[in-house]
């Protein structure tokens, strides 16, 4: 999610010192707190919007606007650019994330429940930060190249799950490409994955 405005405030700002800018912003005696801040701010992809923090003086966006003056940007500009980044992880987290669930056509004899469910995560494979956004086809892409380079990995054997069959790529809910482990696609499936072992307090 890398964003204009990040760069914008970073070339603004590239030739004062972190205390300078601090005290620039009200600041008057920076200390180790204030600095981190600042390096974490301007360190994070999203100018650390997705955490949000106050420090009894600024809510995060206060402090990018404040930030945006000692850089001189347009106040109206940089808030409306504060809001698409906003938008922007909203939109990220209420996405449905793609990933690929690892079929070993596993059937259940005497393996402890807890066992199957402390493994469980092994059959899950997820892809980068923003994935989602991309075209299907190439999500489909990436998840073969996945598929071929999480079975040379594993040499085709999940410990206790067994030797895998196929890879089902969920790129909707209950919608999936079934892939060979080549990365081939076999076919489509829809609905939920095939079994899964969760663990649940009563």
């Amino acid at each position: 999610m890398e964003n204009d405005l990040r760069h914008e405030l970073k070339t603004g700002l590239k030739n004062k010192s972190p205390d300078d800018i601090l005290k620039a912003i009200g600041y008057s005696k920076p200390d180790d707190k204030s600095r981190e801040r600042l390096a974490k701010v301007l360190g994070s992809k999203t100018l650390g919007l997705d955490t949000g923090s106050f420090d009894f003086k600024y809510s995060t966006s206060e402090f990018l606007i404040a930030l945006s003056k000692v850089a001189g940007l347009n106040e109206a500009e940089v808030r409306r650019g504060v809001r698409r980044i906003e938008q922007d992880i909203s939109d990220d987290r209420h996405a449905f994330k793609p990933y690929i669930w690892v079929d070993t056509h596993f059937k259940r004899a005497n393996q402890p429940i807890f066992a199957l469910a402390a493994m469980e995560s092994r059959r899950h494979l997820g892809f980068r930060d923003g994935f989602w956004r991309l075209p299907l086809e190439q999500q489909l892409a990436e998840a073969q190249a996945l598929a071929r380079e999480h079975m040379a990995e594993t040499e085709g054997k999940l410990v206790i799950w067994g030797t895998i069959q196929e890879y089902w790529f969920f790129y909707e809910p209950r919608r999936a490409y079934r892939l060979a482990p080549d990365g081939e696609v076999l076919g489509k499936h829809e609905g939920p994955v095939r079994n899964s072992a969760r663990m649940s307090l009563r």
